[in-house]
């Protein structure tokens, strides 16, 4: 079995089995991959010949020149199999089936799965899918899935997603949350490469730094929890599995063709390996922008300051429920904050500012505290106060200052921000201190994903 997965993310060539005239994938996605840059190095398959979006059409995979290394099929489901015996041929050992109606359609789809399986091993070749949209490389820029362009900016991040349709959604949203990929995989039906072989060629892959994975149900629970092990010793794996519920479970078994199994063994089996399992999509975000950016923290000890008591104490709940502490201040920090504190003002952890204007020196007092080993700091404002210091002229970063100044006070602590209410003065906040620092909307996701954070931090240690 070939087990260099290279080509399926840095080929030489492409061909497309499936270009189509008529709307559809084979329709767009050669427009996708010449606006990439791949014009020259793609080639065109249907058996009508002609040309298409200034590219020649070949009858025959047999008629395509150079020397390509990967396939992408978009042919109906029936002509699969005899395409996988062509493209074998061809001398082409990597292919990614986009093309839906297999296993996950019923028994008729499961016997014509099973064909092609059949076919592809008869050849050497190499799977991702069927039923799935592919891959995405934001360093050479190849997707082999139609996204938005602010999706192919390099990050960090990458992205396993059995869902095809889910991983591309979700694509076209991580920009927007300032989360950038380095690679993304969609495995669909899984006939071949599954989740455990992607995780290696990640943890291998120095463009990447942490892993998301979504996950319907594993092809092999054992050897998952053998790969997360070895995987998360690495890099972070932060996982969202569904099926749950029996409603859940039946609904991926429709979906992808999966059986996900009893969800307490995933349970034991992400727990015991490393890997950090997120509760909803918006906390594998969330969680993804903490691990990407942030160090890991020295202990578990989480100072809060906020302008809103409610909301720290929300977060206070969280921190606590999740396993961190919220220890009393330095009595050097508590001096430092009633040297500018009004009267009123409750100097200790969580530390609430109200509207006393001192949210930068109790922030600095938290990030330079040595009883503190991480910070959240929630910074709410009403929109009427928000408009009048925008008509004055006063910008967030005037009172609240900017990412690198923060971070030059502890470089070595985790710091997060959080803020709700309106969208203007979010996204002021999150402008104000950059990309370096999350700004995340909800005071109990922050405060999971901090202690999420020292977990993995603990887990490295005892070399799990």
């Amino acid at each position: 079995m070939i087990t260099d997965l290279s080509p399926f993310f840095t080929p030489e060539g492409i061909v497309i089995v499936g270009a189509r005239r008529s709307p559809g994938f084979g329709f767009i996605l050669p427009i996708a991959l010449q606006r990439q840059g791949w014009g020259d190095r793609l080639r065109l398959v249907n058996p009508a010949g002609g040309e298409l979006h200034g590219l020649p059409l070949y009858k025959k995979i047999a008629d395509v020149p150079g020397d390509p290394d990967l396939a992408v099929v978009i042919v109906p489901a029936p002509v699969v199999p005899e395409a996988l015996e062509e493209i074998g041929a061809r001398g082409i050992r990597h292919v990614i089936i986009e093309s839906a109606g297999f296993a996950e359609t019923g028994k008729k789809g499961g016997e014509l799965q099973e064909k092609a399986k059949e076919a592809a091993s008869r050849n050497g070749i190499r799977i991702i899918g069927p039923n799935c949209v592919g891959v995405i490389n934001t360093a050479n820029r190849l997707s082999t899935v139609e996204v938005v362009e602010e999706a192919l900016s390099p990050g960090p991040v990458a992205v396993i997603a059995q869902s095809g349709v889910f991983g591309n959604i979700l694509l076209d949203n991580l920009y927007q949350k300032d989360l950038y990929i380095s690679k993304a995989v969609t495995l669909g039906n899984r006939m071949d490469v599954n989740e455990c072989e992607i995780l290696d060629y990640l943890r291998r892959d120095p463009e990447t730094r942490v892993i998301m994975m979504y996950l319907e149900g594993a092809a092999d629970g054992r050897l998952l929890k053998e790969t997360l092990r070895r995987v998360t010793r690495d890099k972070p794996v932060l996982v969202l599995k569904s099926g749950r519920t029996g409603a859940g479970r039946q609904a991926t078994a429709s979906h992808t063709g999966s059986m996900s199994g009893e969800d307490d063994l995933y349970e034991a089996v992400f727990r015991q390996s490393g890997a950090i399992r997120a509760r909803s999509l918006d906390e594998l975000v969330d969680m993804a922008r903490v691990f990407s950016t942030q160090p890991l923290p020295a202990g578990r000890r989480l100072g809060i300051t906020t302008s809103s008591g409610s909301l720290g104490a929300l977060a206070t709940d969280a921190a606590i429920d999740a396993g961190l502490e919220l220890p009393p201040l330095d009595p050097a920090s508590v001096e430092k904050v009633r040297g500018v504190a009004p009267r009123w003002m409750n100097v200790r952890n969580p530390l609430d500012v109200g509207p006393s204007g001192q949210f930068l020196p109790a922030m600095t007092a938290l990030l330079t505290d040595p009883n503190i080993d991480m910070v959240l700091s929630i910074a709410v404002m009403p929109f009427a106060v928000f408009r009048e210091f925008k008509e004055r002229g006063i910008e967030v970063k005037d009172w609240l200052g900017t990412a690198p100044e923060l971070r030059d006070l502890a470089p070595h602590k985790p710091v997060i921000l959080c803020s709700i209410g309106d969208q203007g003065f979010v996204s002021d906040l999150d402008e104000a201190v950059g990309p370096d620092v999350p700004v995340l909307t909800s005071p109990e996701s922050a405060a999971r994903a901090l202690a999420a954070l020292y977990r993995y931090k603990e887990m490295k240690e005892a070399g799990r």
